[in-house]
C-alpha cells in the first residue's frame, strides 16, 4: 500500500520460463518468456515483453504487445502493438494502436457497441421510403461491351460518358 492506495499486483513469466497450457489470474500479467496457450485475466492488463513469445489467446482489459505473438486478443478496452512487435492473428477491442515499424497482419474487430451515439433502427419499408426521397442520378448508356472490339472504341465511349457529367 502506498499513500493509502492499494497497488495492483502483477505476475511475471520471465525469459527463462516456457509454459504450455493456460494461465488464469486476477492481476496484471507480464510475459517475457514463452507461452503456448490461453491467458485469461479479465479486468487486468497484459503485457507481452520484447523477448516474449505467445501462441494462443489473450483475454484482458488492456493488452500491450512488444514481442512476438500469433493468435487472438480480446481486450475490453485497448490493444497496443509497439514498433518492436510482430503480431499476426485477430483482435477484438474498443480501440487499437499500432506503432510505425511493427509487423502487423491482423483481422481487427472494433467493438462498435461501446461508441457513443445511436443507430436508428428502421423497418425495410421505412428505409426504402427514405432512399426514395434522395435524388436519383440518371443512368447513362455508353454501349454494350460486345461492340468494343478495340481499345479505341472503349476510349470513345468513356470520353462520351465524361462529357455528359
Amino acid at each position: 500500500m502506498q499513500n493509502g492506495t492499494k497497488q495492483a499486483e502483477k505476475s511475471l513469466v520471465s525469459s527463462s520460463i516456457s509454459v504450455v497450457g493456460n494461465i488464469k489470474t486476477e492481476e496484471n500479467l507480464i510475459i517475457n518468456g514463452t507461452l503456448k496457450g490461453k491467458v485469461e485475466i479479465g479486468n487486468y492488463n497484459f503485457l507481452l515483453g520484447p523477448d516474449g513469445r505467445l501462441e494462443g489467446e489473450v483475454h484482458a482489459k488492456n493488452a500491450r504487445i512488444r514481442g512476438h505473438m500469433q493468435g487472438e486478443i480480446k481486450a475490453k478496452e485497448k490493444v497496443e502493438v509497439t514498433k518492436e512487435a510482430h503480431f499476426s492473428g485477430k483482435i477484438k477491442s474498443k480501440s487499437i494502436s499500432v506503432e510505425k515499424g511493427a509487423y502487423f497482419d491482423a483481422y481487427v474487430d472494433l467493438d462498435r457497441k461501446s461508441r457513443t451515439g445511436t443507430l436508428e433502427e428502421m423497418s425495410f419499408e421505412k428505409a426504402i421510403a427514405k432512399l426514395a426521397q434522395e435524388p436519383i442520378r440518371p443512368a447513362i448508356q455508353i454501349g454494350e461491351f460486345k461492340h468494343w472490339q478495340s481499345h479505341n472504341a472503349y476510349e470513345k465511349a468513356f470520353r462520351r460518358l465524361l462529357r455528359n457529367f
